[in-house]
């Protein structure tokens, strides 16, 4: 058999092992059979994907054997559902409050009526008027805003005559005495 020229690389060198042994040839019992190692290769390569197969099976039958993603859009569709439930239930209350605001509002109302009746009664204009002309004597004014009494009795006026003879002293007095009921 020739020798067979081999080669080594360490890093990006390559070494030629035929100088440096003086030949390198594997003896004769020790070599390989070149096709039944390639078939024992096979079958062994063979044999390893039947156990992928089986065990990418196993894992697929499995119950939690979900994708993460597919587990990750059923928890978020869950999610969403209940957010559009919690909703519902909230439109659903203040639709209730609405509806009990709305019907006090408008017993409110009711009530204010009945109230500006009552007042409008209480204070009716015509009987105001009618008291004060009748029991008051009061009159009415007229477009020019003003308003002509007659009296029964007669104007009359006093006249005091004053004693000439009193001295300045006695009209300082008097005048004093008169301030404060001037100011006050």
């Amino acid at each position: 058999m020739a020798a067979e020229v081999r080669y080594a690389t360490y890093g990006s060198e390559a070494y030629d092992l035929d100088r440096v042994v003086g030949g390198y040839a594997l003896p004769e019992e020790q070599t390989f059979d070149v096709p039944s190692q390639r078939e024992r290769i096979n079958e062994r390569l063979n044999e390893r994907a039947e156990e992928r197969a089986k065990a990418r099976a196993k894992e697929e039958s499995r119950v939690f054997g979900i994708p993460l993603l597919g587990m990750v859009g059923v928890v978020v569709a869950v999610f969403l559902m209940v957010t559009v439930l919690a909703g519902y239930i909230q439109l659903a209350q203040i639709s209730a409050e609405t509806s009990r605001v709305r019907s006090s509002i408008a017993d409110l109302e009711e009530k204010a009526e009945m109230l500006e009746i009552q007042y409008e009664v209480t204070f009716n204009m015509a009987d105001v008027e009618s008291y004060a002309v009748n029991i008051l004597g009061m009159t009415r004014a007229d477009s020019a805003g003003s308003a002509y009494s007659g009296t029964v009795m007669a104007d009359r006026a006093q006249i005091l005559a004053e004693d000439e003879t009193a001295g300045i002293m006695a009209r300082l007095t008097g005048f004093l005495k008169s301030l404060p009921e001037y100011f006050g």
